[in-house]
């Protein structure tokens, strides 16, 4: 059995540490990996530093971390790594990036933690125990007019063949809302999302380590989360809706409307 208190503290320590390396290291080595999608010597770095000491304590476990190049399948042990979010943020000396690390259990995720240096706030949860930042419990916005929600996308730089229609989602989203924001960290995204700064965020096509911690945070910080059909498949497809329970149905209509199909 799992003690997953120690899952969480070893996951915080991790990104902690991994934190550290961000601050203080200069990419020095940069490589695209595939369009618009940028790896660095650091991003390795961070993602060794990890995995060495979630090993250190649970030395049977496995891992899905960005820079091993592996899909996602359902694992028990499972920790889901992405040691640099916001790469590209990173690279141009924007500091706007984090670390996320999520623990998957029984088909579900039980702990997530994502660190953001630059600010020192770790958000983190664990299942059924609520949400956290640096110790102070989180909740979603309450905000119940959905043209004063404050919105967080992506956009689908890998994916060129969905840029007309997700911009034509975005701009219903924008009609609809006060505004909306592109700050190139899926992961702090949701983060923001469950202690309401943000109402809500959509993006699609993205990989399970972007999202893993992000999902559970959300939730346990009373928020909602599904794919574009509404289902919980994000990790198929990297589709995601996350907001507050006042925004989602609003919001779920829009892009529903037009991204179900291309899901």
């Amino acid at each position: 059995m799992v003690d997953h208190a120690t899952v969480l503290e070893t996951a915080k320590k991790a990104a902690y540490e991994a934190g550290k390396i961000i601050l203080t290291a200069v990419p020095l080595n940069v490589v695209e990996k595939s369009l618009s999608d940028y790896v660095t010597d650091v991003d390795y770095k961070c993602q060794n530093q990890i995995k060495d000491i979630i090993k250190n304590t649970f030395p049977d476990h496995n891992f899905l971390a960005e820079e091993d190049g592996q899909s996602f399948e359902s694992k028990n042990n499972l920790w889901i790594i992405d040691p640099l979010d916001g790469t590209t943020n990173f690279i141009h000396d924007l500091k706007h990036s984090a670390v996320s690390i999520a623990f998957y259990s029984g088909n579900e995720i039980k702990t997530g933690v994502i660190y953001d240096p630059y600010n020192d706030e770790m958000f983190y949860a664990e299942k059924g125990k609520g949400a956290y930042l640096n110790g102070k419990k989180i909740s979603v916005s309450v905000q119940a007019d959905a043209g004063r929600s404050l919105v967080a996308t992506g956009m689908p730089f890998r994916k060129h063949d969905k840029i007309p229609k997700y911009f034509e989602c975005m701009a219903e989203v924008l009609r609809n809302s006060s505004c909306l924001r592109r700050m190139g960290s899926a992961s702090l995204d949701l983060a923001y999302t469950a202690c309401g700064r943000f109402e809500m965020f959509f993006e699609g096509w993205l990989s399970p380590w972007d999202i893993a911690a992000g999902i559970i945070i959300v939730e346990e910080a009373g928020g909602t989360v599904c794919d574009f059909r509404g289902e919980k498949k994000y990790f198929e497809h990297g589709c995601v809706i996350a907001s507050s329970g006042s925004a989602h149905e609003h919001f779920f209509k829009i892009i529903n409307n037009f991204l179900k199909d291309d899901q």
